[in-house]
């Protein structure tokens, strides 16, 4: 970790408890719900990449979204005495269903991770001593690995170009604004306060694509950023996933909305000439994105 941020200490402070929530939603694909058909081939290596965590205070609460594949009898086997189960008695919108995951937390910190993506066994211990040490600090992040359905790295550590160490909340909302992505990375790159999930009011579902960074914008506006360059966490890049059953259009207008409210929100005090170069590079990030969408494809038809 660079100077600005401060090292990870052995231990967290223990009145500090961090809640992890997988997404266990095994529903037929639609765009306005979680689609995780392949959940429950993935949720024993997810389960074992949190369980291999190395804190002890925190507790790990799996939200099942009306799973109807074998994801319950995959909980069901779990004997980690940290982890507890809930089921959602109806398959709940995405938005919805990420918002009910951390309502039922009962801890200061926060982190999301779908049931199809992993983390290394420090990251939890490590994002969580950034925040312990420093209440200014409204988010932290890690870069990602990009794996494929079969677990194979496509693209190795991405995310947080000129965004490392300890950086003020303007400044990487314009960086956001430029990139025409996400450089702040998936939910299983981050971690964040629940006060301040509460305070700016949860996931909004007015936004598919760029959800979870509308969410990372907003609370930002509660404090500072921390980019840790660790590659802590793999995302997968899924033929099923929400992204790939968008299309190029949606998910370019999508992004393209978010921004302009990004423009439109006085605080920020977007530049015009970030604009410009936004709508360059959100170009180019839908080629890659597609690219990879493609790839994934198909792998799992192989």
């Amino acid at each position: 970790m660079q100077q600005q941020c401060r090292r990870a200490r052995a231990s967290v402070r223990h009145d500090r408890r961090t809640r992890l929530r997988l997404r266990c939603d095994c529903s037929p694909p639609r765009l306005d719900r979680d689609p995780c058909v392949p959940a429950a081939d993935h949720l024993r290596a997810t389960l074992a990449s949190v369980t291999a965590q190395r804190l002890d205070e925190m507790e790990i609460v799996v939200l099942d979204n009306n799973s109807t594949d074998g994801t319950a009898e995959i909980l069901g086997k779990a004997r980690d005495g940290r982890i507890r189960v809930e089921r959602n008695k109806t398959t709940l919108p995405l938005a919805d269903n990420w918002n009910a995951a951390v309502e039922s937390a009962r801890g200061d910190l926060i982190k999301l991770l779908c049931a199809d993506d992993l983390i290394s066994p420090d990251c939890i211990e490590r994002q969580a001593s950034i925040l312990s040490d420093d209440s200014d600090v409204a988010l932290v992040a890690c870069r990602v690995d990009m794996i494929d359905d079969a677990g194979r790295a496509v693209r190795r550590d991405r995310g947080l170009r000129g965004l490392t160490g300890r950086r003020p909340s303007r400044e990487v909302i314009r960086k956001v604004v430029r990139s025409g992505g996400n450089p702040l990375g998936p939910p299983a790159a981050v971690m964040f306060r629940r006060r301040d999930f509460d305070a700016v009011g949860g996931f909004d579902g007015d936004f598919t694509f760029p959800m979870e960074l509308e969410l990372w914008t907003r609370l930002l506006r509660t404090g500072s950023f921390v980019g840790d360059p660790a590659t802590l966490a793999s995302f997968r890049v899924s033929s099923t996933s929400i992204t790939s059953t968008l299309g190029m259009r949606t998910q370019m207008s999508e992004h393209h909305e978010f921004v302009q409210r990004l423009a439109a929100n006085r605080h920020w005090r977007i530049p015009r000439g970030d604009l410009a170069v936004a709508s360059i590079n959100s170009r180019t990030m839908q080629v890659r994105r597609t690219a990879l969408q493609l790839r994934a494809r198909a792998t799992a038809h192989r």
